[in-house]
């Protein structure tokens, strides 16, 4: 499976991207009688350039839930400012008229004690809906960058082992061998890019 040339979508999730870089290892052309394959290195730049794209992405993601959260904050705020000033000019109005004054104050109690309530019961929404995104989130950009973590040690390592120097070293053309047969968490192995558990 090539990449090059072939620029993500804006909407790419991140997910699809690392499943996309395992169908390509797994497509990739294998060394006889042995647990390697072989990668195109250009191939294997462009999928970690659209990760350091992608990750930018979802860090403005997590400002805008931000921004969102504050300004929710912010409307029940203002609402239950609003309610409070209604139930104080009420309050006034009804005190006024002696013949009421009791049921008036009774009633600007209550009120109160609605408008107080539903303040807390939206900025207790606002808060969990903002704390459940952003858990989400952080979830999903610490795995996004453990894949560009592994996937430079993968690169790296391939390097290594077909004595090829590593980015940023003299470039040559030849395409590095990735070991598949290594166990999980060593450079190379396969599991390191199983697709991760969805929310």
């Amino acid at each position: 499976m090539t990449v090059a040339g072939n620029e993500p979508a804006p909407e790419r999730d991140l997910y699809v991207l690392i499943r996309d870089f395992e169908q390509f290892v797994h497509h990739a052309s294998r060394l006889p009688l042995t647990g390697k394959v072989i990668l195109d290195e250009d191939d294997v730049y462009a999928f970690l350039d659209h990760l350091r794209r992608l990750v930018p992405e979802e860090i403005d993601r997590a400002r805008r839930l931000l921004a969102d959260r504050d300004r929710l904050l912010e409307q029940a705020r203002a609402e239950a400012e609003s309610m409070v000033r209604q139930t104080e000019s009420y309050v006034e109005r009804m005190a006024r008229e002696s013949e009421i004054t009791r049921k008036a104050e009774e009633q600007a109690r209550r009120m109160l004690a609605q408008a107080e309530a539903r303040a807390r019961e939206v900025r207790a929404s606002a808060n969990a809906y903002a704390a459940d995104l952003l858990d989400r989130l952080e979830g999903i950009l610490r795995k996004a960058l453990q894949a560009v973590v592994e996937g430079r040690q993968e690169l790296q390592a391939t390097l290594r082992a077909a004595g090829r120097p590593a980015a940023g070293e003299a470039g040559q053309e030849a395409a590095p061998a990735v070991d598949e047969g290594k166990p999980d968490g060593e450079p190379g192995g396969g599991a390191d890019w199983d697709e991760p558990a969805g929310d």
